[in-house]
């Protein structure tokens, strides 16, 4: 038996096999699209023996990242007492799933509600349908993030061991003996043999918690077995010694399982040796890489793995919408497959990485994906206590509010690019009528130059996304809240992408109805409010911005028929359209000129003591 070895808090040998492990994660999830089998959203491209080609990885690809995220929760708890490890998890896993839940998935679920004929409205539709008091009772999807929730149950069980040290070092011990030797290979397999002969008959695997009892005995097994031996360097030592054994078992295996997959006879005395290849193939391949990695990769360390390392949160969320968006927009192109599979594949590694390079930079969104506050960001972050101190008294770094100015700026062009795109679209189509005609027609099949319109449109919503960020930096820096900074932030990166997807889908395909994200606009005022709530120096700001909300809530009601029934009419619907676009796009101008006038003076109060703000 031996010795346990001292927890280090990082091996880049598991840093490494994670990587890769999302990285076959996403080719696998892309392969889904082509498979028989009815994914969220299919290619129109189908093939029969993209099931073989799954089996490649899907025995093992979960088993391994279970082991691996189950070691992670020790390593990371190695000076830690229980209760700080339920805090710090709690932390990390909570506000991401949520999130998730909230404003991931259900773009997956609209486009494969809408791809599949049973819902016929747009996005905002959708959610409000979703998250309806009948929408809930229905069932919330979690679709990928169900990995997270189930990341956050079992590690309950691991913390309970952990506040139980001495039973948790007799099952450490007791562990590391019986997997001795050979047993290191037979014993794991032989348990995931009988489970999945027993279990998955009846129960299956369903992603969902409170059933599914076969994935649990599998997965929260491999998840405590890893919480409980990676620091038993006896364990690694027996992993490395039959490595070679271990990568031959899994070749050999997984062919055998693609015979008895293939073959009528595969189910014979009743699935147990179909059964049995599955385990083979599931447990000699989580050996093999783990002793691989072990023996090659404990001292791979540097930039490279730690920022991989960092990005795989970030990526894992953003990965399956990515992708289930461009099967939806990108599919009905019907581009060749192998062309096709390569640009969903780009898209997914790009898109996952794009979201990460954003999200890092916005301090107070970092925990919305996963990641911890970045070096250096102390409690307050350089900004004034939003309970005593004013504006003035908030001193941070000059360079950083240029940064943040500049991305107002941005907001500041944005309205301006949107009218000057449409007033140019009016030129440029002969008898466009104001009064019975929607903006939306300057960019259909009817207008003469319909790219200048969509061109500026999806411009706008670009320059609106950067715009929203400068929102959020500026709003956190005046007035400290994180939540209502972010959830600003989200208002106008939703609408941007709204503007962009409209503008590549003209009216009237039904995917133009994606400009309605930018109604979330409407609920940027409050947010912003909220922020600034604190702050004392930019009151007629907060004046301009509740008549503003007053004003959007006031058209949203009139245009919807809510109130004054008859009042718009085919007759004039044009002008309220028209109305409620300027006041949707000119606030957004003005607050972004009033936020960079209150970083100017406030990077000028630095270094001249607590100096009062003029109205902004």
């Amino acid at each position: 038996m031996s010795q346990p070895a001292p927890h280090t808090g990082r091996r880049a040998d598991l840093d490494w096999i994670r990587i890769a492990a999302l990285a076959l994660l996403i080719l696998y999830h892309v392969s889904l699209a082509y498979t028989p089998w009815d994914w969220h959203l299919n290619s129109s491209h189908r093939f029969v023996w993209m099931e073989e080609v799954t089996l490649l990885s899907s025995p093992w690809r979960l088993t391994l990242l279970f082991f691996v995220s189950g070691a992670a929760l020790r390593l990371m708890s190695r000076r830690l007492v229980a209760g700080q490890v339920l805090k710090a998890r709690f932390a990390r896993l909570a506000p991401p799933f949520l999130f998730g839940v909230l404003f991931l998935i259900p773009p997956q679920s609209w486009a494969e509600a809408f791809g599949k004929g049973s819902f016929s409205g747009n996005m905002g539709e959708w959610w409000l349908k979703e998250f309806s008091p009948a929408g809930i009772a229905d069932g919330i999807p979690i679709n990928h993030l169900w990995f997270v929730l189930y990341i956050g149950v079992y590690s309950l069980a691991a913390i309970a061991l952990l506040a139980r040290p001495g039973l948790l070092a007799r099952i450490e011990a007791f562990l590391d003996r019986i997997l001795g030797g050979w047993r290191v290979l037979l014993l794991p397999i032989l348990y995931l043999a009988i489970v999945r002969q027993l279990l998955f008959p009846w129960f299956g695997l369903t992603n969902r918690l409170p059933v599914d009892w076969y994935n649990h005995a599998s997965s929260l097994a491999v998840f405590l077995l890893g919480f409980a031996l990676v620091g038993r360097e006896g364990f690694w030592r027996q992993l490395e010694r039959v490595r070679w054994v271990a990568a031959a078992a899994a070749l050999t295996s997984v062919v055998l399982l693609m015979g008895l997959h293939l073959h009528p006879e595969g189910r014979m005395l009743w699935g147990s040796l179909r059964n049995g290849a599955f385990a083979i193939t599931q447990w000699s391949t989580v050996a093999a890489v783990l002793g691989f990695g072990s023996l090659y990769l404990r001292s791979a360390d540097g930039p490279v793995c730690r920022y991989l390392n960092e990005a795989i949160f970030p990526c894992y969320l953003a990965h399956q919408t990515i992708l289930v968006l461009a099967v939806f927009f990108l599919g009905p192109l019907k581009l060749p497959a192998l062309p096709e599979a390569l640009l969903f594949i780009a898209l997914t590694f790009g898109g996952s990485l794009l979201v990460y390079e954003a999200v890092r930079r916005i301090e107070f969104i970092r925990p919305l994906w996963g990641l911890k506050p970045s070096p250096g960001a102390g409690k307050d972050n350089g900004r004034p206590n939003r309970l005593s101190m004013t504006v003035a008294s908030a001193l941070g770094p000059e360079r950083a509010y240029r940064r943040r100015r500049a991305l107002l700026v941005i907001g500041m062009a944005s309205p301006v690019l949107a009218i000057l795109s449409v007033l140019t679209a009016v030129a440029a189509y002969p008898g466009f009528n104001h009064a019975t005609q929607f903006l939306s027609e300057l960019g259909g099949a009817t207008a003469r130059a319909p790219g200048i319109f969509n061109g500026g449109v999806m411009i706008s919503g670009i320059a609106a996304a950067v715009a929203g960020i400068g929102f959020g930096l500026a709003a956190v820096t005046l007035g400290g809240s994180r939540i209502a900074s972010a959830l600003l932030t989200l208002c106008f990166v939703l609408a941007g992408i709204g503007l962009v997807i409209s503008g590549l889908y003209v009216w009237p395909d039904p995917r133009h109805l994606w400009v309605n994200l930018g109604l979330g606009i409407i609920l940027a005022p409050l947010f912003l409010i909220w922020c600034l709530s604190p702050v004392t120096g930019v009151r007629r700001l907060k004046l301009f911005l509740v008549a503003v909300c007053f004003a959007m809530a006031a058209l949203a009601l009139i245009t919807n028929h809510m109130v004054l029934p008859g009042t718009v009419n085919p007759a004039n619907v044009g002008l309220w359209e028209r109305l409620f676009a300027i006041v949707l796009v000119s606030w957004t101008g003005i607050a972004a000129y009033c936020l960079e006038r209150a970083l100017f003076r406030l990077a000028d109060s630095n270094g001249a003591g607590k100096q009062s703000l003029a109205e902004a």
